[in-house]
């Protein structure tokens, strides 16, 4: 028998999806963090869904430290992993995968080792049109 420590607290926690961070500031000794989900809704010439912000977090900037090293630790166990290539490009990606935007890292495409078994064929998604982030007024 599995025993919970918190009696089932964690069942209870809400939880929030975000597509990626839209815009991060600091103003008056914090820092705010707007997490985006490309909305079902609005869409740019092409068709594509835009971003639309949906949560801020905002923290003190000790504790934004602090969560950049929970983040990095993250990276670490996921490319130790091999879901992610540090600096580089996908495994296996594709031909008609649809261009991923610049960062520190590429997400490797999944095996059978991974997923725990087959793989379904892979699908391009189309890549969203990132329109310049939105200045909020409280971002200093």
């Amino acid at each position: 028998m599995i025993r919970d420590p918190q009696g089932g607290q964690d069942d209870r926690i809400p939880e929030l999806y975000a597509d990626g961070i839209l815009d991060v500031g600091f103003g008056n000794g914090m820092v705010r963090i707007d997490l985006f989900s490309l909305s079902p809704l609005r869409k740019d010439e092409n068709g594509q869904p835009l971003p639309a912000i949906r949560q801020r977090v905002v923290m003190s900037l000790q504790g934004f430290l602090s969560s950049l090293g929970a983040m990095d630790g993250m990276r670490q166990r996921l490319e130790a992993a091999g879901i992610l290539v540090p600096n580089g490009v996908p495994n296996v990606a594709p031909a008609d995968a649809a261009p991923r935007p610049p960062g520190p890292f590429a997400v490797a495409a999944p095996t059978a080792a991974m997923t725990g078994g087959s793989l379904p064929s892979p699908v391009a998604a189309p890549a969203p049109s990132m329109p310049v982030p939105p200045k909020s007024p409280n971002f200093g």
